[in-house]
């Protein structure tokens, strides 16, 4: 249930990001690529360890 909440995260991050991307250095911007990076390397690192 954990990777699925995840992955809902990165997907918000990702519609964010989209809606912000005219203006890469704009703050919602850089935080929705973060968060989408950060997400990402989570569900990287969780499915490589099982």
């Amino acid at each position: 249930m954990k990777p699925i909440a995840i992955l809902c995260a990165a997907q918000a991050s990702v519609a964010t990001f989209t809606n912000y991307y005219h203006e890469i250095w704009d703050i919602p911007s850089i935080l929705s690529f973060g968060t989408l990076i950060i997400s990402a390397g989570y569900l990287i690192v969780n499915f490589i360890r099982k």
